[in-house]
């Protein structure tokens, strides 16, 4: 049985659902393997757990609006 796991950030339930119905849609067509056999986990991570180049992604994202918003 193929399980996918994903991390990411927070998400909506909704797009808990979308993801985890098209990757179980894409996965079961590339493999050949029936949907029913698959399973998903998706492990959500804070933006202050998780950084890039030494800076955790809450202040990446602050940055990014504020540079955005002019």
């Amino acid at each position: 049985m193929p399980h996918i796991t994903i991390e990411s950030g927070k998400l909506a339930d909704e797009q808990k659902r979308t993801l985890i119905e098209r990757l179980t849609e894409v996965s079961s067509e590339v493999m050949g393997i029936p949907p029913e056999f698959y399973s998903v986990t998706i492990h959500e991570i804070d933006d202050v757990s998780y950084g890039i180049v030494g800076t955790c992604i809450d202040v990446i994202k602050q940055t990014h609006r504020e540079k955005h918003a002019k």
